[in-house]
C-alpha cells in the first residue's frame, strides 16, 4: 500500500474514484487504486504535526511499502507557474534534512529541486525571497515531518507537489489567520477578509482558479507515476 498526505482533501480533486474511508483521528481519508497500487489518500489539516499524526496513525493501522508527501506547495523560484509539478529531491525543515526519491512513470513536463517546509503560510513576495536564499525552490507547511515519520519507520519517501502560487505574488488574505487549531481553514475568515476591498476579492478568485489548475496537473501527474522501492529498502 502506498500512503499519500496532504493538507486538506480539495488537493486530492484531481484524482478521481476515490472511495471515501473512515479513519478515527482523522480529519479525512480515502483509497484509490494508483498505477496498479493501493493508496490511502489523508488530509489531515495544515501544519507539521497534523501531517506527522496523520502518517503515524496510517502507519499504525496499515502495511505500507511508501509513503508520499503531496498537494499544493508555493513558488520561491520565479520561474515556476501555477499548476507546475514539483517533484522534490530534497526537503528541509525543522527535523532536519531528507532525501526525497524521484518517482518513476511518464511524470511529462515537471520541476526539480528542493523544498523548504516552514511554520506559517508565507505571506508575501518579499518574504518568498527571502526564503530563495536558503537555496530552495518551493515552499510548504508539512513535507520535513512526512519525512521525518517514514525515516523513523524505515520507508522510501517521495515529495510530490504542485504550485497553486507564484514568487511574485503577495496572499489575497491573512490564511494565518484563517487556520484553526485543528489545520483546518475557516471560509468565514477567508471570505471575510476577501470582501473588505475588490482587490482582495479578485485575487483570491484568481488563487482560486491556480489552485483548481494545480490539483488537475497533480492528479494527472500521480495517475503516471510509479514509486519503486529498492530490495534493500530504504
Amino acid at each position: 500500500m502506498l500512503l499519500l498526505i496532504a493538507a486538506f482533501s480539495f488537493e486530492f480533486a484531481g484524482l478521481r474514484s476515490c472511495q471515501s474511508c473512515a479513519t478515527t483521528g482523522l480529519r479525512w481519508a480515502a483509497t484509490l487504486d494508483l498505477a496498479g497500487d493501493r493508496a490511502i489518500l489523508v488530509a489531515n489539516g495544515a501544519g507539521r504535526s497534523r501531517a506527522s499524526a496523520a502518517a503515524r496513525t496510517i502507519l499504525s493501522k496499515e502495511s505500507v511499502r511508501a509513503v508520499v508527501s503531496t498537494g499544493f506547495a508555493g513558488a520561491l523560484d520565479p520561474s515556476f507557474s501555477a499548476g507546475d509539478v514539483f517533484v522534490a529531491d530534497s526537503v528541509r525543515g525543522r527535523e532536519g534534512e531528507f532525501t526525497s526519491r524521484s518517482p518513476a512513470g511518464s511524470l511529462g513536463d515537471v520541476r526539480r529541486g528542493a523544498l523548504l517546509t516552514v511554520d506559517r503560510v508565507v505571506q508575501s513576495a518579499s518574504a518568498k525571497r527571502q526564503l530563495r536564499g536558503h537555496g530552495a525552490q518551493a515552499v510548504d507547511m508539512e513535507a520535513s515531518s512526512v519525512a521525518a515519520v517514514a525515516e523513523e519507520h524505515g520507508l522510501p519517501f517521495f515529495c510530490i507537489r504542485a504550485i497553486s502560487d507564484l514568487a511574485a505574488e503577495d496572499m489575497p488574505v491573512d490564511f494565518n489567520r484563517a487556520l484553526r487549531s485543528d489545520g483546518s481553514l475557516s471560509a468565514w475568515s477567508v471570505f471575510g477578509q476577501a470582501l473588505l476591498t475588490r482587490g482582495r476579492w479578485s485575487r483570491l478568485m484568481r488563487l482560486r482558479r491556480d489552485s483548481a489548475a494545480a490539483a488537475r496537473s497533480l492528479g494527472r501527474c500521480l495517475r503516471r507515476c510509479e514509486f519503486p522501492v529498492p530490495a534493500g529498502g530504504v
